[in-house]
């Protein structure tokens, strides 16, 4: 299907700033003190905006939806194989509120193993979604 400009620059933002949330989530990783509980919380937003950006290049009317089970449903209209990133989804959705509001879960609770699991949730989803969206020569980032 043939994009728009203003298509693809949607999609190149949503791109953009889910880039953006992961690269802050990695550099993150390396302080003394990392904050763990928001680097969960960034792995969480970036995948979502990566997801969004997938759906959005392939027609979807932006929803205000955060679950990723609930995205994983209009994910199986357009790609089956996004089963296969069910685990990093379940695994993420965790961090929707559970990192970003005191009470909710004792964010102190989320160490550098959740975090690194986070990272590599993030690494699957966005590969797999890059994999997906082909710009054409004079559409590239």
């Amino acid at each position: 299907m043939k994009k728009n400009e203003e298509e693809i620059n949607l999609v190149k933002t949503w791109l953009r700033f889910a880039q953006e949330n992961f690269s802050f989530a990695c550099t993150g990783m390396k302080e003394e003190d990392a904050p763990y509980h928001t680097i969960c919380f960034l792995c969480q937003g970036s995948a979502e905006k990566f997801l969004k950006a997938f759906l959005i290049w392939n027609g979807w009317e932006l929803k205000k939806i955060h679950d990723f089970q609930d995205l994983l449903a209009f994910f199986m209209d357009f790609e089956a194989k996004f089963q296969n990133l069910r685990e990093e989804c379940g695994l993420l959705n965790e961090y929707i509120t559970e990192a970003r509001y005191p009470g909710d879960l004792p964010f102190e609770s989320i160490g550098k193993g959740e975090a690194e699991e986070a990272i590599e949730a993030v690494n699957k989803i966005e590969k797999f979604v890059l994999g997906k969206i082909i710009f054409s020569n004079s559409q590239l980032l």
